[in-house]
């Protein structure tokens, strides 16, 4: 649809800008220590990607309690995300069945599952080459 995602400078990009993007959705939240200390190391896979030049976006759907811990909780990270008010949020935590956080679903180009989370699997070598073949990185 005609969705849009924010930035962490209050910047806001249309979804349809990920056409053709492996895209990761990180359901994440600033109360929670395990993905306090993923956010950093993902941001290195992603800034990677990016000055790579690969066709790769991260976005953010906040499992934080309010709007203020979402927003500064996105200042510490590189990507987009789903602004806190929006029903795409909760219809997103809904529709990548999150159990626990952190979780990174990862999509591919054409939008199919590969990976329901990918937390490990940025530490893999060739993950986003894996990714953009269509395949899940531990294949």
């Amino acid at each position: 649809g005609g969705g849009m995602l924010v930035d962490a400078a209050g910047g806001s990009v249309a979804v349809s800008s990920l056409a053709g993007k492996v895209v990761a959705c990180y359901c994440s939240a600033s109360w929670c220590p395990p993905c306090k200390q993923f956010t950093p190391q993902l941001a290195t896979f992603y800034k990677r990607a990016k000055a790579a030049g690969r066709p790769f976006e991260v976005i953010f759907v906040s499992c934080d309690r309010d709007e203020a811990s979402m927003k500064q909780y996105l200042g510490h990270m590189p990507w987009l995300a789903i602004p806190f008010g929006s029903p795409a949020r909760e219809s997103a935590l809904g529709s990548l069945s999150v159990k626990g956080i952190p979780q990174l679903t990862v999509f591919s180009q054409d939008g199919k599952m590969l990976e329901q989370n990918a937390v490990q699997s940025v530490f893999s070598p060739n993950a986003l080459e894996k990714w953009e073949a269509g395949k899940p990185a531990t294949s």
